[in-house]
């Protein structure tokens, strides 16, 4: 599975090194939250190449942090236990721009409202750590392939600068089985061209 990561994260770079001076690259990063693992707070970055005016492909790193107090196990033998999470995600896929979805509707105050699906594959690494007081720490971890879907919106604010709300459905496999996230959070991007829908 790493193969497949490092041979998209080439052609993403190839295509950004080529077309990059007649195409639209953007630039960002902002806040994330996953759920699962007691909901995961953290970052994305990310990188997208738009050849075409409604379509493109993106890149995107997560890092995604829990510390959780289990209470229930702080007044017995075992004394107060922490669980604490760290789950990073590599992800890319096609991005699709839907412009004339609210026609006439997404125009305010001179800025617009464009809604957007994508497509998410790549990988992610969990790494847990479970704290007990009276019985020491113990350490797993995990990479596995990921996959999602979503969408959002993309409101310009200036011509270079963009805010993005997303949300999505991530599935995750950790050892050996599935798991389902809810993936939401908000970025702003800088983009390359002025971008004029």
């Amino acid at each position: 599975m790493k193969n497949i990561v490092y041979v998209s994260l080439m052609l993403f770079a190839f295509s950004m090194l080529v077309w990059g001076q007649e195409h639209d690259l953007e630039f960002g990063g902002g806040y994330q939250h996953a759920t699962g693992d007691s909901g995961l707070d953290g970052f994305t970055v990310g990188v997208g190449w738009n050849p075409i005016t409604n379509a493109g492909l993106y890149l995107n790193y997560d890092g995604l942090f829990d510390h959780s107090n289990i209470g229930s196990f702080a007044l017995t033998h075992i004394g107060l236990t922490t669980v604490n999470s760290h789950m990073q995600s590599l992800l890319t896929g096609p991005r699709v721009f839907l412009p004339g979805l609210f026609k006439g509707h997404g125009q305010i105050k001179g800025n617009v409202l464009i809604p957007f699906l994508d497509a998410a594959f790549g990988e992610s690494h969990l790494h847990t750590e479970l704290t007990q007081q009276n019985v020491g720490t113990s350490k797993a971890s995990d990479t596995a392939f990921t996959w999602g879907v979503g969408g959002g919106g993309d409101f310009r604010v200036y011509p270079h600068v963009t805010v993005r709300p997303n949300i999505g459905f991530l599935r995750t496999h950790f050892a050996n089985a599935g798991q389902s996230r809810l993936r939401f959070g908000v970025s702003v991007l800088w983009s390359l061209r002025s971008r004029s829908h």
